[in-house]
């Protein structure tokens, strides 16, 4: 019998009732409200973290760029990056709405990998410059100067240039773009050899929210440095310095998306909007492709005499630092090891020569050197460039020949010598990482005996990476302070966090190069005439366990030192000093049980204690 429309509301008006007279009856249930059918329907704050997942992280400084994208593996340090680009790109093809919210994050990161999409770059920020405030991070992995780069930048250039469309903004490039259409008609080199370097100029210049670059630099002499890049930034920034940069700065302003303009106070409108404002970390990289001509044999080279210069030679780039000032971090891989003007050496032309004592950084809190041949003494110079510095880390190039200084007396420290570059200038260093291959007669370069006496007096370190022998000069004299019972913490900056230890003496270096190479005979005589260094460090490092972290002394009674210790890690990198061969268990196995009593001690002490081998020399002892 079916109910009509009226008694329907009357028994659901009775049920209200019921349920209000009863208040244990339960109410009919609600229906839940529907969930998402896609993501068009997440709330705008869920579908940004999605997409903030898909920015790629560019490889580690020194990576090549990739040959064919196409055939990348998952260890490919480049795998991750392409996927997450083209994910991101498939997105903006899905439809205007997905094109809106995705092309943000699409030019968050970019890396100019070939000279097409160098070109191919320059022509959407030019057309499109209401994307230049979305790039973040931008990475040039070209040799600008490379002959073969500038050709093909031409060749690159002679095909896109006539398919450009007039863009909206940037008035500062427009007349590059002319000189652009005249000069690639020439079929003279010097009249388009500097191009590429003009192109990424304004390409920088144009993304004004830039807060990382990477600069591939020459890494041999027969490739110029940059002079017309920093030439282009140089004028670029006296521009915005004029009324026409102003007016320029307004178009920018009128070329915004409402919600961005609207973010923008009008007092920081010229510091928002000006290019190099915001760019924070600068990597220099040295042409990852070109091999270090100066461990090559005669009959290896080109005409049989290596090139003077190997490694980007930083000095020559101090006109780039006066630009940025905000920047707070350097890094640079495979420099040529000297980082101010010599004397009578030229600068990179009238206009940017500078003084020997010249080298912008002092913004600068963190300098990152990797694969240098920079000696102690140029290190030193840096930390006098950069009075504010908080990290100095460097990790060395082998290079025999790096030294530039004839042999000195240890007995005497240089006056320009490490130790002291770290008494005047290292007062706010928190993470000092430094280790060279070999500094014999150079240790003047250090400091008197070839040691940091100066470390104590660091109280701001909280991390240490240093050898044995720049704490206690080299063998056999470093060996005989150590079994006299000189304390290593009374050589340690006192509020350490994290100290690394490396077993390394410039003594160790002729053994380290042919250790693969000895029998086991000469290893076991080799063992039996370390014993007593060994006994030597495994009481030293027991005595540093008796006066860290918990066992050191309380507040108020004395000097406290070592009190902060966390984490103490040993670096083996001369194994047959430290095992026997021919153990079934493998290296790693006897050096952990060699060193038990030592990790009980400091557990005891609330430290944390790591034993770790040279990787290369497990991996030539497994070729024997």
């Amino acid at each position: 019998m079916s109910t009509s429309p009226g008694s329907a509301k009357k028994r659901k008006a009775s049920d209200m009732a019921d349920t209000d007279s009863d208040p244990h009856r339960r109410p009919e249930k609600i229906p839940a409200s529907p969930k998402p059918r896609s993501i068009m329907d997440l709330p705008p704050e869920i579908v940004n973290q999605i997409f903030d997942h898909l920015i790629p992280n560019l490889p580690e400084i020194d990576e090549p760029a990739p040959e064919a994208f196409d055939k990348l593996v998952r260890e490919d340090p480049w795998y991750n990056f392409t996927r997450r680009r083209s994910a991101l790109r498939n997105l903006c093809l899905v439809s205007h709405f997905f094109a809106d919210l995705a092309r943000p994050y699409l030019y968050h990161t970019i890396a100019i990998t070939s000279e097409e999409v160098l070109v191919l770059l320059f022509r959407t920020i030019t057309e499109n410059p209401d994307y230049c405030g979305w790039t973040r991070s931008l990475s040039c992995h070209l040799t600008l100067t490379n002959s073969r780069v500038v050709r093909k930048t031409k060749r690159c250039l002679n095909k896109l240039l006539p398919t450009w469309r007039e863009g909206k903004g940037l008035v500062f490039i427009t007349g590059y773009l002319e000189s652009l259409q005249m000069r690639r008609a020439s079929t003279d080199p010097d009249e388009y050899y500097e191009m590429a370097q003009g192109i990424l100029g304004m390409t920088i210049t144009a993304l004004y929210s830039l807060e990382t670059l990477l600069l591939q630099l020459p890494a041999i002499d027969h490739d110029r440095d940059y002079f017309e890049l920093i030439s282009c930034l140089r004028i670029t920034m006296s521009y915005f310095n004029t009324e026409a940069g102003e007016k320029c700065r307004r178009s920018y302003l009128s070329i915004l998306p409402e919600d961005v303009r609207s973010m923008i106070p009008d007092r920081l409108e010229s510091a928002a909007l000006t290019p190099f404002q915001h760019l924070t970390t600068l990597l220099l990289q040295g042409d990852p492709s070109v091999e270090d001509p100066t461990t090559l044999d005669d009959d290896d080279t080109d005409d049989g005499d290596p090139p003077e210069v190997f490694g980007v030679q930083t000095r020559h780039y101090h006109p780039l630092f006066e630009l940025l000032p905000a920047l707070t971090t350097l890094e640079v891989s495979t420099d040529d090891g000297l980082f101010t003007f010599l004397d009578g050496e030229e600068g990179l032309t009238d206009v940017f020569a500078r003084p020997t004592n010249s080298f912008h950084l002092s913004p600068t809190r963190h300098i990152y050197l990797h694969s240098s041949v920079a000696d102690p003494r140029n290190i030193g110079r840096i930390l006098r460039h950069a009075p504010d510095l908080e990290t100095l880390y460097m990790n060395p190039r082998r290079v025999d020949s790096f030294h530039r200084i004839p042999p000195q007396d240890a007995a005497q420290a240089d006056e320009d010598c490490l130790d002291q570059a770290l008494s005047k200038y290292g007062k706010k260093l928190k993470h000092l990482d430094l280790n060279w291959f070999d500094c014999q007669g150079s240790e003047a370069s250090i400091g008197v005996g070839g040691r940091l006496s100066t470390l104590p007096q660091l109280k701001e370190v909280e991390r240490l990476c240093i050898q044995l022998v720049m704490l206690y000069g080299d063998l056999p004299a470093g060996e005989h302070m150590m079994h006299q019972g000189r304390p290593v913490a009374d050589l340690l900056p006192p509020n350490l966090v994290e100290l690394t230890l490396e077993d390394w003496w410039w003594d160790s270096l002729d053994d380290f190069d042919t250790f693969y190479r000895w029998s086991d005979k000469q290893k076991k005589e080799h063992f039996r005439e370390k014993e007593g260094y060994r006994e030597t460090v495994l009481e030293m490092m027991k005595g540093l366990a008796l006066v860290a972290g918990r066992n050191a002394k309380p507040p108020g009674h004395g000097e406290s030192k070592m009190h902060k210790l966390k984490r103490f890690r040993f670096f083996i990198r001369t194994l047959p000093t430290w095992l026997l061969p021919g153990d079934e268990r493998g290296p790693d196995a006897d050096v952990q049980e060699l060193f038990e009593s030592v990790r009980e001690l400091f557990e005891k002490a609330g430290v944390e204690f790591v034993v770790e081998v040279d990787q290369p020399l497990e991996m030539e002892e497994e070729m024997q």
